[in-house]
C-alpha cells in the first residue's frame, strides 16, 4: 500500500455503521460508506469484504464512538483487526473538549450520560461554526435536539423518536392506520397526509419549542440540521419559516470523531522518532 497514511473513523450507530478513511490532514481517502446493523455473523465478514475491496490505503489507526450494542461493536472491531490489523480506540463522552481554539463544555448532570454520538456532532457543529450559538437537530433513530452557547457551553438537549419510529409506532400500535407515505400540508383530507403531517408536525413542533426557548436565554441560535431524516424536515427550516436561521451539515459524527483523534495525537507521548505511540 503506498501514499499518505490514513485514519480509519467510525460511528456505529443504532441502525447503522458509517465509516470514512481520511488522511492524516483532514482529506477525505478513497473509502466512505455505511452499512445497516446486522447480526454479528454476517456483519463482521461484510465488512472485511467491504474494507478489503476499497481500502487500499495505508492505515495508521482506527478510531470511533458507538451506541450500538456491545455485540455490534465487537464485530466491527474483529473486521477492522482481520483488515488492519489494528484494534479500536473508541472514544467516550468528556466533561470538556479542548483542541486548537474549539471549546466545548458539557453541561449534563452527569457528562458520561450524554450520548458519545450527541458529543461528538457537537464538537463538530462548534468546530464548523465556532462563537455562534446552536441549535444541533440529529434526525436518526431518534431525533435530537441539543443547544450550545455561544461561549461553547452545551446547555441540554431533548430526544424524542425519530420520524421512521414515529411511523411505525402508528403503523404496529393501531388496527387501521398504515405506514404512510403521505406529504405535510396544512389542512390533510386524507389518511396518508395526516399521519406524514402529524409526524413531521411533531418534530417540527419540538425543534421550535426548543429554539424558542433557547433564544429567550442566549440569542438567535443557528439551526443546524444533520441524520438521515433531515431531508424531510428542511424543507420547513430556513428563510422564511419560524426557523430562519438554519442550516445543513453531514456526517457531524464522523468529523467530531477526526477532531478527537487530531487532539487525542497531539496529547499523546512521542517516541524518539517523533511518532506518537
Amino acid at each position: 500500500m503506498n501514499g499518505p497514511a490514513h485514519w480509519l473513523l467510525l460511528d456505529a450507530g443504532n441502525s447503522a455503521l458509517k465509516w470514512v478513511l481520511m488522511t492524516l490532514d483532514g482529506r477525505v481517502g478513497p473509502a466512505f460508506g455505511s452499512m445497516r446493523n446486522a447480526p454479528p455473523a454476517e456483519l463482521t465478514p461484510a465488512l472485511v469484504r467491504e474494507w478489503t475491496d476499497r481500502a487500499r490505503v495505508p492505515v495508521r489507526a482506527a478510531y470511533g464512538c458507538g451506541v450500538a450494542a456491545p455485540v455490534l461493536m465487537r464485530s466491527v472491531e474483529q473486521a477492522v483487526q482481520k483488515v488492519f490489523a489494528l484494534p479500536v480506540h473508541w472514544f467516550e463522552t468528556q466533561p470538556r473538549f479542548a483542541h486548537e481554539g474549539v471549546v466545548l463544555r458539557n453541561g449534563y448532570r452527569d457528562s458520561a450520560q450524554l450520548g458519545v454520538d450527541r458529543w461528538h456532532s457537537l464538537i463538530a457543529a462548534r468546530a464548523a461554526h465556532p462563537d455562534r450559538s446552536l441549535v444541533v437537530v440529529t434526525a436518526g433513530t431518534a431525533t435530537t435536539v441539543d443547544g450550545v452557547t455561544g461561549d461553547g457551553s452545551f446547555v441540554g438537549g431533548a430526544i424524542a423518536p425519530g420520524v421512521r419510529l414515529m411511523y411505525e409506532a402508528l403503523a404496529r400500535g393501531t388496527a387501521n392506520l398504515p405506514f404512510a407515505s403521505g406529504q405535510m400540508v396544512a389542512y390533510p383530507d386524507n389518511t396518508d397526509d395526516a399521519i406524514a403531517s402529524g409526524v413531521l408536525g411533531s418534530q417540527l413542533g419540538l425543534i421550535e419549542r426548543f429554539v424558542r426557548n433557547f433564544r429567550n436565554e442566549n440569542g438567535d441560535p443557528m439551526v443546524v440540521l444533520t441524520g438521515g431524516y433531515a431531508v424531510l424536515l428542511a424543507p420547513y427550516v430556513g428563510a422564511g419559516t419560524a426557523l430562519p436561521s438554519a442550516v445543513r451539515e453531514e456526517n457531524l459524527v464522523l468529523r467530531g470523531v477526526f477532531l478527537r483523534a487530531c487532539a487525542t495525537v497531539a496529547t499523546a507521548p512521542q517516541d524518539a522518532t517523533g511518532s506518537s505511540q
